[in-house]
């Protein structure tokens, strides 16, 4: 049987050196990778070198030298939401990644908050090589600080106010709250018990209430029974938003309870308001009439009047016009009364003498001629055609009986 021989592959010096360049370039290519890093501006950069493990933190953005350091990512502002809640059959429990916040108010009640808020990190590298140094990451600075203790603020804030208050008019009041803890520390408070008269059942109830301790020279004004864990980070949390508060089932039976009572009282005044307005609005409309039917009078009344001034002014001239025409008449009488005298002393005129006997003669003749008595034959007989001679004499006989007349 024929052996085979295998000869040793012979590699010459220059593919060596050509393997060892080739390599060389590769570790330094991927070795570039680690010497830079391109930085976004939004976020903050914490950079751990190796070897001596200090820290290096960039703000700017831009090419940074990493020197194949190990780098950790945050956000320079981050939303950090507590959403997560349940129905169940007692009302509603906290659920899921973002959990609600739980709280007990002072009568009680029992509820969880659904919101968001906002939570802002420094950008000094003092603070934020301490977060890493105790965190390590930002997901672990939520989850391990910033949750926590919102949490504590939360329940901090219930027995501030009672669970109807959170419904109405004190939730801006809560979300202050809140926010102030957040930054400043945990308000110290003293308990006040206050017996309170339930609208619904009539029953008096023991209720103890939270009250703020005042200090002048504490944070904000209040007293503190810790500061807040923020504040030796650097962080600030702000925009707090309260969505809603879901309660637990007898809870939301006291709450609707109450707000239907509310509700009844509310619609009892508006009804009695409505009445109060509805009779001021008859008196008033009462008074416009009576007012209107008085005026109404009052403008008959003027009109009378006047027409009665009216009158009596018309009357009062044609008085005074009868008066003044009773004196002309009377001036005229006098006058002619004088004249008449004055004619009579003095002789009558040929002229007026003759119109005296033409006016005179007139009337005789008109009487005569009105008169039954014969004074002529009626018939006289003549031989000719010329006028009745009979007429003549009547006449002449009748103008001398005028002038005796006249004369005497």
């Amino acid at each position: 049987m024929k052996q085979t021989s295998f000869s040793p592959i012979q590699i010459g010096k220059p593919a060596i050196i050509g393997v060892s360049v080739i390599a060389f370039c590769l570790v330094m290519l991927f070795s570039l990778f680690g010497a830079f890093q391109d930085c976004d501006k939004s976020k903050i950069y914490v950079n751990q070198y190796p070897f001596t493990g200090n820290y290096a933190v960039w703000t700017e953005g831009g090419l940074q030298k990493q020197w194949w350091g190990n780098i950790y990512e945050y956000n320079k502002t981050s939303q950090v939401e507590f959403t997560g809640a349940e129905k169940n059959e007692d009302g509603y429990t906290a659920v899921g990644e973002n959990p609600a916040a739980a709280v007990t108010f002072n009568d009680r009640g029992r509820g969880y908050l659904i919101g968001s808020l906002r939570v802002v990190l420094p950008t000094d590298e003092m603070h934020m090589s301490k977060i890493q140094q105790d965190f390590g990451s930002e997901s672990a600075l939520i989850s391990t600080l910033v949750r926590p203790t919102l949490y504590k603020v939360v329940t901090s804030c219930g027995p501030l106010m009672s669970s109807l208050e959170s419904v109405s008019e004190t939730r801006t009041d809560l979300i202050q709250y809140i926010t102030d803890q957040l930054n400043d520390g945990v308000y110290k408070t003293k308990i006040h018990k206050t017996t309170v008269i339930n609208e619904l059942t009539g029953d008096s109830d023991i209720v103890a209430k939270a009250e703020i301790i005042l200090d002048s020279n504490a944070p904000g004004g209040y007293k503190r029974q810790e500061l807040s864990p923020f504040s030796q980070y650097g962080i600030v949390c702000n925009l707090v938003s309260i969505t809603d508060i879901k309660y637990d089932k007898a809870t939301q039976d006291q709450i609707d309870a109450q707000k239907t009572a509310n509700l009844a009282v509310v619609t009892a005044k508006t009804r009695s308001l409505e009445a109060i307005q509805k009779t001021i609005l008859v008196t008033e409309q009462g008074k416009q009439a009576a007012e209107k039917a008085k005026w109404e009078q009052e403008e008959i009344k003027a009109r009378e009047v006047t027409k009665a001034q009216q009158e009596f002014e018309v009357a009062s001239l044609a008085a005074k016009t009868a008066q003044q025409n009773a004196l002309k008449v009377k001036a005229e009488g006098e006058a002619k009364a004088a004249a008449n005298a004055a004619l009579v002393h003095a002789g009558l005129t040929p002229l007026e003498r003759a119109t005296i006997e033409k006016e005179t003669a007139i009337g005789i003749a008109e009487a005569l001629a009105n008169s039954k008595v014969r004074w002529v034959p009626e018939v006289v007989m003549t031989g000719g055609s010329g006028g009745n001679a009979m007429d003549a004499v009547g006449l002449n006989m009748m103008l001398d009986v005028v002038s005796k007349m006249n004369k005497k």
